[in-house]
C-alpha cells in the first residue's frame, strides 16, 4: 500500500460520514468515524463526529438557572424513602409550575437539582429578568413548601439558586444545554444561603435597574479559574426598567445642506463637492446616503454608487468590481467570453474606446485575457496605475456631465485604492456633482477643503419620541420614555426593539439592555427551526446572500428554504436586493446570527459555500479571496491555501505585488495549520519560496524579509537531498552575496555541488557561474573569467528543471553575461565586456516580469559601475538614466532607487571633473553620496560599496579632504578583510595613496597596489597604479610600466593605454 493511501481513505470515511449525518444517518455517521479512528487515533473531525448530537444544535446567549436542594443527600438518610419521594416531587412540580408561568425552560434534571433556561424555546427581551423573578418565586414557594412539610412530617426542605447568562450549546434534540455557562449556573447556585437566590456578575449587570443586590464576596469553586463574583438578590425594584426600539429622523440640518447641494449641482454651482458623514452602526449614515440617492432619481440624474464589503477589505478595487458586475449583469454563471462582451458593450455605452479600456478593467473583474480581449502591454505597478485611471474615466463617463450623484457607503471597508478613486473624484470642477460617502471609522473619510464632514450624534429625547411615535403610535408615554432610557438616541436601536414591541405589545415595559433586545428580537421573529438554520447559513455567505450558495450552506429543499427567507424577510431580518439574493437588514443582525451557528456546523458551512463557489465558476473568474476565506472559515486549511495562492497570481497579474504577497502570507498562515509532517514541509517551502521570489521583486536584493523566508526554508528541509533543496540553496546564495558574505554564499555553492550536482558541477552551468561569480568578488579574476567563460559556452545546457527551481529575482543565463563582463572589464577586455552586456538585452526581454526587467536593471547598474571606472561619464549616466526609466515602467521601485543613487554618483564625479572645480558644489555632492552609501551600507547592500567608497574617497580628496577621505578608504578596507570582497582592493591602494603628502609613503602604497593588481590579475587597476608610480618615481618605475602596457593586446581599447605610451614613447 502507498503512503497516500491511508490519506485518502480517510478523507473519503470523512466525506461520508459528513454526508450521512447531514442526512440524519447518525449511526451511518458514527460507523464511518469509528473507522477514521482506528486509522488515524485522534483525528479532531472523527472525534467531532461522535460527540456531535444528532442535530447540529445552536449557538445561543442563554439565561441559565441552577435550583438545588439543600442536604438533599443526608435528608435522603434521615426520611422514609416514599415520604421523601414526595416531598421532593412536590417541590419539583413546584419549580416547574413557576418556571411554565414566566415562560422558561426546564432543560434537565440532575438529581435533585433542575436546570433551567430562559429564551430557549420562546425568547423574550427580558429573559434574564425573568429568571430572577422565578428565582425569587421558587424560593419563596418552596420557603412555604417546606413549612408544610414540616407540619405534616417534621422535616424541611430548602433550595439554593444560582443565576448566569452566557454563550452555551444548545442541543435542539436532546434538549439539553452544554458549555462553562451551564456548569457555572450550578456553581453559582452553590454560593447561595439556603432559601436564597444569588445571581452572577453577567446576569446584575443587565438587570441592576429591575432588582436590589448585595454583593458577596468572589468566591473559588470547583472547575473555574479565578474567583466568581456573585450577589444575592435582596428583591424586585420598585422602579423597574421598560422596553425600546428604533427609527430614523432628526437629521434636519443633514437633509436641508443635502438638498442645497443638490440644488446646486443642478445649477452647475457647487462647490463642496464632497458631503463626508460619520458615526457608528445603527447611527443612519446609509438612510442620508439613500436621501440623497431619492433626490437625484427625483430629477432623474445619474446615480453611481460604490459599497464596501468587510469580506474584501484587502482587496483591489473590489466595491468597483461589484459595480461592473451590477452594470454588467454578470454573476458566476455568466461565460468568461460573454463577460468580457458585457463589459465591452457597457464600456463602449459609455462613450469610451473598449479597445483601450477593457484591457484596464477585465483584470478588476478577474478575467485573463484568454477569455477574449488583450491584454495591456505594461506591468507591475504602472499597469496597477494604468488600471486605476481607467476605472476614473469609467466613472466619470458614466456620471457624464451632470448633475449626478455619486455615493461611497460603508468606506471603513473600502481598500486604498478604491478609496483613492473617491479622492480623485473629489478633484471634480464642473460643479455638477455631489459626492456623499459614509463610514464608521472618521480616519477612512477623505478630508480638505471641497469635503463637508457631518458626525452624527445619538438622537436627542425629542427626536427619539418623534421617531417611536411613527414607529408605533399606540405605544403609551411609559413605554416611550423606556425606550429612548435604553436606547441612548441610537436610530437602528429604536427601531428593532418598536419592532418587537409592535409583536408582542404585553411586553413593552419589561425589556433588557439595548444589546440583549436585539439579540432576543432576532430569535422572536424566527417561526421555524428551518428559520434559524437558514439565518446561521445566511451569516456563513457574507454581505449579499446569494439563494444558492445559501442553500448549498444549509442543505435544505427549495421550498423550505423559501418559506425559511419568506418569514425573515416579513420579520425585518432580511430584505431582498435583486432576484434571488438578500442581504440584512442591518450589520447588527448579521453579527447576532454569525453567533448561531457550534463551529462544528459553522466550518461545514463555510465549506459547503466555498465548494459551491468553486463548482459555479472558472479559475479564470473566481474570486478567490472569497472562496480562500470561506475554506480559512472550514478549517480546510490546504484548500484555503490553494485558494490564496491563486489570489495571490490574479494580484501578479494585475500588477498588484503588495496585495499578491499579502494572499501568500495568509496561504502560509493556513498551512502552518496542518499536522507537522513531509507535506506540510513541503507546501509551506514552495510557498515561501514564490513570496521570497515576490519580497526580492518588490523590497529589492536586501530584502529581510525573503531572506526570512528563504532561511526557514532551509530550517524545514534540513539535511534531506530533495528536489527544491536547489531553489532554496540558490535563493540564500543570492540572499549572502548581495551582503558580501563570501564565505556563506561559497558554502552554499559546496553544498549544492557535494548534495544535489554529486560533483558533476561541469554540467551544471549555473553552478559553475556561481562559483566564478564569488571568485570575481573575492579578487581572483583569472580564475572568475575562466569559469564564467566556461558556463557561458555551456549555458545552452541549463536544464528546464533548473529554471524552474530558481526563485532568484536575476535570470541565471543573464547573471553568466553580467558577471562575464565583469571578469573581462577588469582585465582591460572593454569590447569583450560590452558584447556580453548586449546579449542581456535580448535575453532579459524573453522573461516576464518580474525577473527580465529585474535582472536587466542588475545588469545595468553593473554597467554604470563599468563605465565609471573607464571614466566614460556620459555612457554612464545614459546607462543610469534607462535603468531608472524601465524599472519605473515596471514598478520595481527598488531599482528605480539605486538607478537615482548612481545618478547622483555620477553628477558628483562630473562636478569633480569639471574646470574650475567649485569645491562648495562639490561639497553638496559629497553629502548626498555619503548619505547614500552609508544608507547602503546599514540595510547591508555590501557586494559592491567598495566601489563607491572609492568614489566617495576620490571626492573627498578633490575637495581638499584627505583626512576623511583615509577615514572612508581604512574603512571599506576593513569591509574586504572582513568578508574577502578583494575586488576593489587595488584600486582603494591606489586611491589612499593620494591621502598621503610624504612622497615615500605614496610611494609604497602605490607599489603595495601594483603588487597586488598584478597577483589578482586586475589589469585596468595595474596599468592606472603604474601610470601614477611613474609620474611620481621617474625613470625608476619605467619597467613596472612597460609590464602593465604588455598585459594588453596590441589593439586594445582601454582608455588609459594612450596615456601610458605616451609617457613611454
Amino acid at each position: 500500500m502507498s503512503d497516500d493511501q491511508p490519506r485518502l481513505s480517510i478523507d473519503e470515511l470523512l466525506d461520508r460520514a459528513f454526508e450521512a449525518i447531514s442526512r440524519g444517518e447518525r449511526t451511518a455517521a458514527r460507523d464511518l468515524a469509528e473507522q477514521v479512528l482506528a486509522i488515524d487515533h485522534g483525528n479532531a473531525d472523527a472525534e467531532g463526529l461522535l460527540s456531535a448530537p444528532s442535530d447540529h444544535g445552536e449557538i445561543r446567549r442563554l439565561t441559565i438557572m441552577f435550583v438545588d436542594l439543600v442536604d438533599s443527600t443526608a435528608l435522603s438518610t434521615r426520611v422514609e424513602p416514599e415520604t421523601y419521594r414526595a416531598a421532593v416531587g412536590r417541590y419539583k412540580e413546584q419549580v416547574r409550575q413557576i418556571v411554565d408561568r414566566y415562560e422558561g425552560h426546564v432543560a434537565s434534571i440532575k438529581g435533585d437539582g433542575l436546570l433551567i433556561v430562559f429564551g430557549h424555546p420562546r425568547a423574550h427581551e427580558d429573559d434574564a429578568r425573568r429568571a430572577v423573578l422565578a428565582g425569587l418565586d421558587i424560593a419563596r414557594d418552596v420557603a412555604s413548601l417546606s413549612e408544610r412539610i414540616q407540619r405534616r412530617f417534621g422535616f424541611t426542605v430548602a433550595v439554593r439558586v444560582g443565576v448566569h447568562r452566557g454563550v452555551v450549546y444548545l442541543d435542539l434534540q436532546q434538549d439539553d444545554v452544554y458549555g462553562l455557562a451551564a456548569n457555572l449556573a450550578a456553581r453559582v447556585s452553590g454560593l447561595a444561603p439556603p432559601g436564597g437566590v444569588v445571581v452572577s456578575s453577567a446576569v446584575e449587570r443587565i438587570t441592576g435597574k429591575h432588582f436590589a443586590f448585595k454583593r458577596l464576596k468572589p468566591q473559588l469553586v470547583k472547575g473555574i479559574s479565578g474567583p466568581v463574583e456573585h450577589s444575592q438578590v435582596l428583591g424586585e425594584r420598585a422602579d423597574a426598567a421598560r422596553a425600546s426600539h428604533r427609527l430614523v429622523v432628526g437629521r434636519e440640518r443633514e437633509l436641508a445642506y443635502l438638498a442645497d447641494c443638490w440644488e446646486r449641482a443642478r445649477a452647475g454651482t457647487l462647490d463642496a463637492v464632497g458631503l463626508a458623514i460619520s458615526g457608528e452602526a445603527g447611527i443612519g449614515k446609509s438612510r442620508l446616503a439613500a436621501a440623497a440617492v431619492e433626490q437625484a432619481e427625483a430629477s432623474r440624474s445619474v446615480v453611481i454608487e460604490l459599497a464596501g464589503s468587510p469580506l474584501h477589505t484587502d482587496v483591489g478595487l473590489h466595491p468597483v468590481r461589484r459595480l461592473l458586475e451590477r452594470r454588467c449583469g454578470i454573476d458566476r454563471d455568466t461565460p468568461q467570453t460573454e463577460v468580457v462582451a458585457r463589459l465591452t458593450a457597457e464600456v463602449a455605452g459609455s462613450g469610451l474606446d473598449p479597445a483601450s479600456i477593457v484591457p484596464l478593467l477585465a483584470p478588476v473583474l478577474g478575467i485573463s485575457p484568454d477569455a477574449g480581449y488583450e491584454a495591456a502591454e505594461t506591468d507591475g505597478a504602472k499597469l496597477y496605475r494604468r488600471v486605476t485611471r481607467a476605472v476614473l474615466e469609467y466613472l466619470r463617463a458614466r456620471l457624464g456631465a451632470g448633475p449626478a450623484l455619486f455615493v461611497a457607503d460603508d468606506m471603513h471597508w473600502f481598500d486604498e485604492d478604491t478609496t483613492g478613486v473617491v479622492e480623485a473624484l473629489l478633484d471634480d470642477e464642473s460643479g455638477r456633482l455631489l459626492v456623499v460617502m459614509t463610514s464608521r471609522a472618521v480616519e477612512s473619510l477623505p478630508a480638505g477643503p471641497r469635503v463637508a464632514h457631518f458626525a452624527l450624534a445619538p438622537l436627542s429625547d425629542p427626536q427619539s419620541e418623534e421617531l417611536i411615535a411613527a414607529l408605533f403610535p399606540e405605544l403609551g408615554e411609559e413605554g416611550r420614555r423606556a425606550v429612548r432610557r435604553r436606547c441612548d438616541g441610537l436610530p437602528l436601536f429604536i427601531e428593532e426593539v418598536v419592532a418587537k414591541l409592535r409583536e408582542q405589545p404585553a411586553d413593552a415595559a419589561d425589556f433588557a439592555h439595548v444589546p440583549d433586545s436585539l439579540y432576543e428580537a432576532l430569535f422572536a421573529r424566527l417561526r421555524s427551526h428551518h428559520a434559524v438554520r437558514v439565518v446561521e447559513g445566511a451569516a456563513v455567505v457574507g454581505d449579499v446572500i446569494d439563494r444558492r450558495l445559501l442553500a448549498a450552506a444549509v442543505e435544505i429543499d427549495g421550498a423550505e428554504l423559501d418559506c425559511a427567507t419568506d418569514e425573515l424577510c416579513k420579520g425585518r431580518v432580511l430584505e431582498p436586493v435583486g432576484q434571488d439574493a438578500w442581504r440584512f437588514r442591518h450589520e447588527l443582525l448579521r453579527d447576532i446570527a454569525a453567533e448561531l451557528s457550534p463551529p462544528t456546523l459553522r466550518r461545514r458551512m463555510h465549506g459547503r459555500v466555498a465548494d459551491a463557489l468553486l463548482a459555479s465558476t472558472s479559475d479564470a473568474i473566481a474570486d478567490w479571496p472569497l472562496i480562500a476565506s470561506h475554506y480559512e472559515g472550514a478549517q480546510r486549511y490546504e484548500a484555503a491555501a490553494t485558494a490564496y495562492q491563486k489570489a495571490s497570481k490574479a494580484a501578479r497579474r494585475r500588477g498588484a505585488l503588495a496585495e499578491a504577497l499579502s494572499y501568500l502570507g495568509q496561504a502560509i498562515s493556513q498551512i502552518e495549520c496542518l499536522p507537522v509532517g513531509p507535506d506540510r514541509n513541503n507546501r509551506e517551502i514552495a510557498l515561501r519560496l514564490r513570496r521570497g521570489f515576490l519580497f526580492y521583486a518588490a523590497e529589492g536584493a536586501v530584502s529581510q524579509n525573503a531572506a526570512a523566508d528563504f532561511k526557514r526554508c532551509l530550517q524545514l528541509r534540513g539535511t534531506e537531498i530533495t528536489d527544491d533543496l536547489f531553489s532554496i540553496l540558490t535563493a540564500l546564495w543570492g540572499h549572502y552575496v548581495i551582503r558580501a558574505d563570501l564565505r556563506h554564499a561559497h558554502q552554499v555553492l559546496q553544498a549544492i555541488d557535494a548534495g544535489i550536482v554529486k560533483g558533476q558541477s561541469t554540467q551544471w552551468p549555473t553552478l559553475t557561474a556561481g562559483f566564478g561569480m564569488l571568485a570575481w568578488y573575492r579578487g581572483e579574476f583569472d580564475l572568475a573569467r575562466e569559469k564564467l567563460e566556461a558556463a557561458a559556452s555551456h549555458r545552452r545546457n541549463v536544464r528546464r528543471e533548473v529554471m524552474a527551481a530558481w526563485f532568484m529575482a536575476t535570470d541565471p543565463i543573464a547573471s553568466m553575461h553580467t558577471h562575464l563582463a565583469l571578469a573581462r572589464f577588469v582585465q582591460g577586455d572593454l569590447r569583450g565586456a560590452e558584447d556580453e552586456l548586449a546579449e542581456c538585452v535580448p535575453r532579459c526581454a524573453s522573461i516576464g516580469l518580474p525577473q527580465g526587467p529585474f535582472s536587466l536593471a542588475y545588469a545595468r547598474q553593473m554597467e554604470v559601475l563599468m563605465r565609471v571606472d573607464a571614466g566614460d561619464l556620459d555612457r554612464a549616466a545614459a546607462v543610469a538614466a534607462a535603468l531608472v526609466t524601465d524599472a519605473r515602467a515596471h514598478g520595481l521601485d527598488s531599482w528605480v532607487a539605486l538607478g537615482l543613487a548612481q545618478q547622483a554618483v555620477v553628477d558628483a564625479l562630473r562636478a569633480m571633473t569639471a574646470r574650475p572645480a567649485d569645491r562648495d558644489a562639490l561639497r553638496g555632492h559629497i553629502a548626498t553620496v555619503t548619505g547614500i552609501v552609508d544608507a547602503w551600507r546599514e540595510i547591508g547592500l555590501q557586494s559592491m560599496i567598495t566601489f563607491y567608497d572609492g568614489v566617495l574617497a576620490r571626492l573627498l580628496l578633490a575637495a581638499g579632504q584627505p583626512a576623511e577621505a583615509r577615514e572612508r578608504l581604512v574603512t571599506a578596507l576593513a569591509l574586504a578583510q572582513n568578508t574577502g570582497m578583494h575586488c576593489y582592493d587595488a584600486e582603494l591602494l591606489r586611491i589612499l595613496a593620494h591621502t598621503h603628502r610624504d612622497p615615500a609613503q605614496r610611494h609604497a602604497q602605490l607599489w603595495a597596489a601594483i603588487e597586488l593588481a598584478r597577483e589578482q590579475h586586475a589589469t585596468i587597476f595595474e596599468i592606472r597604479c603604474a601610470i601614477e608610480y611613474f609620474e611620481l618615481c621617474g625613470e625608476v618605475a619605467r619597467e613596472a610600466l612597460r609590464d602593465s602596457v604588455s598585459r594588453f593586446p596590441a589593439d586594445g581599447a582601454w582608455p588609459d593605454l594612450a596615456r601610458a605610451r605616451a609617457l613611454l614613447a
